[in-house]
């Protein structure tokens, strides 16, 4: 799409080949994750590379953090494009659009610092954690996202149904994976360390889930631009419509 004057208001993007993308990178990443972990389980620690750490799910300056971290900057570059098409088109929302998008640069940032895990031995030991709690930052995590679920759930609920449908998916995935397995994931490392066969399974589940959240997230912004602007081959822009009033500011300069 272009402007009146020919040239293009923003980026170029095929949302079918960035869909297929990363679906495809998400079950390889999951796929090799979950190899790694039967080969280390079945022949231990002594192979060709090591314990093949790079494509462990669950460690941190390996292959699928930073693959989550790529999966969660996309999401918020497509949520700023949402949001500037969605105010050039004078849509009420734009700036819920706009505030998830921040969401998303700070979660992409904190999946390759992880400063949230900063926050576990504080609040561990000021308030005695144990079990489910003894990660103890899913506390307060858990308290933020109740507080933007009641937050965004009334925009989530206005948007198409198609929309919606798969943005609710994505958030049961993701924060079932992120929240709902490092409850247990804490409870199991407490009780029988990080290297049993439970704590293990529990964390390539939790990485897993989050990993098919953000993919799923993708699809339903993916989705969401091409109900709202054209196909899902399009060329999205920045600026998807010109806003009324520069609409007419044209007409009169033509005239």
């Amino acid at each position: 799409m272009a402007n009146a004057h020919g040239a293009d208001r923003g980026i170029g993007l095929d949302l079918s080949r960035l869909v297929a993308i990363v679906v495809f990178a998400s079950a390889v990443v999951i796929a090799l994750g979950v190899l790694r972990e039967i080969v280390i389980w079945q022949i231990g620690l002594d192979t060709p590379l090591m314990d093949l750490r790079h494509f462990a799910l669950d460690t941190e300056l390996a292959m699928p953090s930073w693959y989550s971290t790529i999966l969660l900057f996309i999401c918020a570059a497509l949520l700023y494009l949402i949001a500037r098409a969605t105010r050039a088109d004078d849509g009420r929302d734009w700036v819920r659009w706009m505030t998830l998008s921040a969401i998303f640069l700070l979660m992409s940032l904190d999946e390759a610092a992880s400063f949230h895990e900063a926050l576990m031995r504080p609040l561990r030991g000021a308030f005695d954690a144990t079990g489910i709690f003894y990660y103890a930052w899913v506390v307060p995590g858990a308290i933020g996202v109740f507080a933007l679920g009641l937050y965004f759930l009334p925009f989530v609920l206005r948007l198409p149904r198609r929309t919606a449908a798969w943005i609710i998916a994505a958030g049961v995935l993701y924060v079932g994976g992120a929240l709902g397995m490092e409850f247990l994931g804490g409870a199991f490392d407490e009780a029988w360390s990080t290297s049993s066969l439970p704590y293990i399974f529990i964390s390539v589940l939790e990485e897993s889930l989050e990993i098919a959240g953000l993919s799923v997230f993708v699809i339903a912004l993916c989705t969401h631009i091409g109900t709202q602007w054209g196909a899902l081959d399009v060329r999205v822009l920045a600026e998807a419509r010109v806003p009324k009033r520069e609409q007419a500011g044209r007409r009169a300069d033509a005239a």
